[in-house]
């Protein structure tokens, strides 16, 4: 009879310890990222695991849904970036303004911004565009783009380019930027690829008497989908052919002051809009049978039950609108809020409403917002070189 053979050596207790702790650190809440800053100072070994690209990985993998780390709202005098958590711009105070500059989009970890004053733009040319990734402060300046002739309106978004990309994780990699627009003639489009670092040349359709809107843009598979100001007609532009074409919205009731639109968790084009106590959501949903396309009304809110007493007044208008995470920009003659769909509470810009338990908090006493843009992202974080040695990490 054969001895049994000698039993493996056990794992050094340190790699047992690191295996478990990762897993208790994978489970921290996203969007609450001072809980992994104040975990990577408690010693060095704790912040070499947090701060590698597998932890990195592993984090978004399992909480799948980028968090909300703040508002991007236009002002007066630039775009203030509001913090809804505990991340903060780097080397700025909590309510940074970048000065002069203006949001037009925010998707895939990046930041759409144009330089608003109009004696900083050459004849015939577009405000220059700056890709910024908020996280690491990276700018990225886009070439000029000239357009003949000089546009009656125009909006643009940013979206990743990596193709079969997970959008957990792409900030470093490349992104496009569309412009659509209309003029005297037809109505246009631009396509910028930071792969090229150069803009196509335009594509256009017929002109559809109407005027883009300075608002967010919708993306559903591959056509990214733009309001007018009117909020009777939608531009939707598909990627892949370039070709535009113009999806009609429910015709304009009295009281709607404009729509903001979303794509819905079904992967549907939806949009919200607000009348003077209401705010109403809409579905485009196939008829049964497989008819025609055709709006649904999938929800009313009434306003005037969840907002502060005195809020309301002669109007209310949507500003924003993001389905995935149930948050909609209502803004009134009394200032700005935030309605949640899915936790009830109601916040003032910011006041945020909770629809269940109807509680209320303030974020800020400004309520002169334009724009509201959410930055949706996953943050962990950058302290330095990684070190493998014992005790705490010195500074933050």
């Amino acid at each position: 009879m054969e001895p049994d053979p000698p039993p493996s050596p056990s794992p050094p207790t340190s790699a047992l310890m690191d295996e478990l702790v990762e897993e208790v650190l994978l489970r921290f809440p996203p969007a609450d990222p001072s809980r992994l800053v104040t975990a990577a100072l408690v010693c060095r070994r704790w912040r070499a695991l947090l701060e590698g690209p597998g932890f990195r990985r592993r984090f978004r993998e399992h909480h799948r849904a980028p968090p909300l780390l703040g508002l991007l709202c236009n002002s007066a005098t630039g775009a203030r970036f509001l913090p809804s958590c505990t991340f903060r711009l780097p080397g700025l105070p909590r309510s940074a303004v970048l000065r002069g500059w203006r949001a037009l989009d925010a998707r895939h970890g990046r930041v759409l911004l144009r330089w608003d004053p109009a004696t900083s733009c050459s004849a015939g040319s577009c405000p220059p565009l700056v890709v910024w990734d908020p996280v690491t402060d990276r700018r990225i300046d886009l070439p000029p783009l000239l357009w003949a002739p000089y546009p009656y309106s125009w909006n643009a978004a940013v979206l990743c380019s990596t193709a079969g990309c997970n959008h957990l994780d792409c900030c470093g990699g490349h992104f496009l930027v569309v412009v659509v627009g209309t003029n005297s003639k037809e109505m246009f489009a631009h396509i910028y690829s930071s792969e090229a670092n150069a803009w196509s040349e335009a594509t256009s359709a017929r002109h559809p008497n109407d005027s883009v809107d300075f608002a967010s843009s919708a993306l559903l598979g591959n056509a990214l989908h733009f309001a007018f100001q009117n909020g009777t007609v939608v531009l939707e532009y598909d990627l892949g052919t370039r070709e535009m074409a113009v999806i009609r919205l429910l015709p304009a009731r009295f009281d709607w002051q404009r729509v903001a639109l979303t794509a819905t968790n079904d992967g549907q084009l939806g949009f919200a809009t607000a009348g003077r106590s209401a705010t109403y959501l809409w579905k485009r949903e196939a008829s049964p049978g497989g008819g025609d396309v055709h709006w649904a009304q999938t929800r009313v809110i009434e306003l005037d039950k969840l907002l502060p007493v005195g809020a309301l007044s002669a109007f209310s208008d949507v500003v924003g609108f993001v389905d995935a995470i149930g948050l909609i920009f209502v803004r009134t003659g009394n200032g700005l809020f935030t309605v949640n769909l899915k936790s009830s509470q109601v916040t003032k810009v910011l006041f945020t409403v909770n629809l269940k338990s109807s509680q209320v908090t303030k974020v800020s006493e400004d309520a002169g917002f334009s724009g509201v843009f959410p930055y949706l992202s996953f943050h962990t974080p950058a302290l330095g070189v990684p070190s493998a040695g014992e005790g705490p990490s010195a500074g933050a």
